[in-house]
């Protein structure tokens, strides 16, 4: 049984290491993840970004979304103009959302957008109604070559900006890369729609500017700005160029930084939260939830306190596994033994005394009493002089006079055959005070 628990006990200890190992090491296997975290510092991350940001726009004021986009816009001050920052995969905007970004930009502020792709209530109600535009996918694939050769070597796309102040002799190069490898990435591009599907005009307040394009195959139109009221929408149909692998390096910081040129200097609003996407019970997108400001929310969110959950869990599965049985029987109550000395003894003197024995008591007290000294002062009993007394009297803080009376007591009792009662309770008398009153 025991070899059994301690197989048991080694397979849970090497699962535990496993899962452990696989958390420290974590980091490595998604060094090359495209996760546009702003927290990360791996290759695709958005740390620098997000940080270089932060500190150009403290002074005017840097705010960081965590709840709803339209219980942060609740808070913002009505005669200030503010920059709103989206930097990710996708927005998630429910139709609440996308009114009050529309209601934002109209009354003079800015929304910049830089994501891999646009929700359809967003690009349904914003891109497609009011712009007359449409997003298509395309393929990132175009490829060096050596000379007389088909092996791939590298696929990229290029973006540029149409303006000529702006634009590079060369474009800034941009791919998806998997350690030593770089793999095709898919983008999307704004497309004018048929006239066909047009139901309504563009109102002429809202003017389209296209600022930038990727180049694939072909030229895809990747970088607006819509003009909304008195404010507007900048939108780029990708986020990979504002990742740490492209920021660290002299051309994809001059690329970052004419695309934040088309922001006002004023106060900016970072979107935490609208990344995420939400499940309602109408089934829409939607920016915000219970679960989403809920503690373990925030720990599972979190990597290393998410880790630290799930080791948690196992430990505690583990341990409820090797402990389902006791791991050794019930202890038997064992009652103590009685001393039944005391009883023999009280027993044995009510027969003396009943007997009327009473010199037979007073000789059984003198041999405990004798018996007592040698235990307790290590003084011999064999002769019994001045000397015996001093000692006694020093050890047992006893007056000499009453150990010389009690002794005597004892010389009398041994030359006699017999004692009175009175005799016997005076003897007890005297003994009772020297065990009460001795050290």
């Amino acid at each position: 049984m025991t070899n059994e628990r301690n197989k048991y006990i080694f397979i849970g200890l090497g699962i535990v290491l496993l899962v452990a190992s696989y958390y420290l090491l974590i980091d490595n296997f998604t060094e090359w993840n495209y996760n546009l975290d702003k927290t990360k510092k791996n290759a695709y991350g958005t740390f620098l970004t997000y940080n270089l940001l932060k500190n150009k726009y403290e002074k005017k004021g840097f705010t960081e979304i965590n709840h709803t986009v339209i219980e942060s816009f609740r808070k913002l001050k009505k005669n200030k103009r503010y920059n709103y920052i989206f930097l990710n995969q996708m927005p998630y905007y429910d139709s609440a959302t996308v009114d009050t970004l529309c209601k934002f930009t109209e009354a003079g502020n800015t929304v910049f957008i830089s994501a891999e792709g646009l929700s359809g209530l967003f690009s349904d109600s914003v891109i497609y109604k009011t712009y007359h535009l449409k997003l298509s996918s395309g393929y990132a694939d175009l490829y060096y070559k050596y000379q007389d050769s088909d092996i791939e070597v590298k696929k990229y796309s290029t973006f540029n900006f149409i303006h000529p102040a702006l634009r590079d002799r060369t474009g800034y190069t941009y791919f998806m890369k998997n350690r030593a490898d770089t793999v095709p990435n898919y983008y999307y591009k704004f497309e004018a729609i048929p006239d066909s599907e047009k139901t309504n005009l563009i109102p002429e307040i809202n003017a389209i500017t296209f600022g930038g394009y990727e180049r694939s195959y072909g030229i895809g139109l990747n970088f607006a700005l819509l003009k909304h009221g008195k404010g507007q929408f900048i939108i780029l149909l990708t986020a990979l160029p504002f990742t740490n692998y492209f920021m660290r390096t002299e051309k994809g910081l001059e690329y970052a930084e004419k695309i934040f040129s088309h922001l006002p200097d004023q106060s900016t609003l970072w979107d935490n939260s609208s990344h995420e996407y939400k499940y309602t019970d109408k089934n829409s997108n939607h920016g915000s939830s219970e679960f989403g400001d809920s503690p373990l929310y925030f720990i599972v969110k979190n990597p290393q306190l998410r880790w630290a959950w799930y080791l948690t869990i196992l430990g505690v599965i583990i341990f409820a596994i090797f402990h389902a049985k006791r791991r050794q029987n019930i202890i038997p109550i064992i009652t103590p033994k009685q001393n039944t000395s005391l009883k023999y003894v009280e027993t044995i003197g009510q027969l003396y005394f009943h007997e009327e024995e009473h010199i037979e008591i007073a000789n059984e007290m003198r041999l405990q009493f004798m018996n007592y000294i040698r235990q307790k002062y290590y003084i011999k009993t064999n002769e019994i002089d001045e000397t015996f007394f001093t000692q006694l009297s020093l050890k047992s803080t006893i007056e000499i006079e009453r150990i010389r009376e009690l002794f005597e007591e004892f010389k009398d009792i041994i030359k006699v055959k017999s004692i009175g009662k009175e005799k016997l309770h005076h003897l007890n008398e005297q003994l009772e005070y020297f065990y009460k009153h001795s050290k």
